[in-house]
């Protein structure tokens, strides 16, 4: 498997691109913004973008989504609940002082969803919480970790769980319970040794998460 990860767009988000080393078929979740960087990653290993996936749409999350989809053809991919805040992301934005171009959707996915990338079968949770509708997705895969090849579980959890914390629950769609359900009943369930890939920040470890988060300390 081939993984990256960047920080793009105003907010410093994590984008990140998984693809199948086979077939090159790729998919990028959460592109925020600097395309440039993006294509340019794609291009170094030559690889095709089958889905673009957003976590959720909050304006930060979403902003390169229109300019990644005219460069490759890839469809934008969310939950229906989520789908609305994509064409209202340029006027999120402008009030943070800054810019982001508006996207549509081109196709829902739901918990339960089994989506393929070459031989990559990504899985989507809810996570919702954070926002309406907020997504994880899970997958397994052959990485180098300290030198060596290891088959790992990864989820990427967009603004849901984070390095020692949680996302906000105070913007509309929110709700604080809701999420830490989903965190414990959705991400605290698989193997310990899983990576948490969040929006922000640096990743961590199912385990880690659970044992120092101070959220799920009680």
């Amino acid at each position: 498997m081939i993984f990256k990860m960047m920080e793009t767009g105003p907010l410093m988000v994590n984008c990140y691109i998984v693809a199948d080393e086979e077939t090159k078929e790729a998919a990028v979740f959460d592109p925020a913004g600097d395309v440039d960087r993006i294509l340019k990653v794609l291009a170094d290993d030559d690889l095709k973008v089958k889905y673009i996936f957003n976590t959720h749409t909050h304006w930060d999350h979403v902003g390169g989504n229109r300019e990644l989809q005219e460069a490759t053809g890839a469809p934008i991919l969310t939950h229906r609940d989520e789908a609305p805040a994509l064409e209202a992301a340029s006027d999120r934005a402008s009030e943070f002082g800054t810019t982001v171009d508006n996207s549509s959707a081109s196709q829902f996915i739901q918990e339960g969803d089994i989506m393929e990338v070459g031989s990559i079968r990504i899985k989507i949770i809810d996570l919702r919480g954070h926002s309406p509708a907020g997504l994880g997705f899970v997958f397994d895969g052959e990485l180098v970790m300290d030198g060596k090849r290891r088959r790992m579980n990864l989820v990427i959890c967009g603004d849901a769980l984070f390095a020692g914390s949680i996302g906000r629950t105070d913007f509309p769609g929110g709700d604080m319970g809701l999420l830490l359900e989903n965190i414990r009943t959705k991400i605290f369930v698989l193997p310990d040794d899983t990576l948490v890939l969040p929006g922000h920040g640096p990743a961590s470890t199912v385990e880690r998460e659970k044992k120092t988060n101070p959220f799920f300390q009680n």
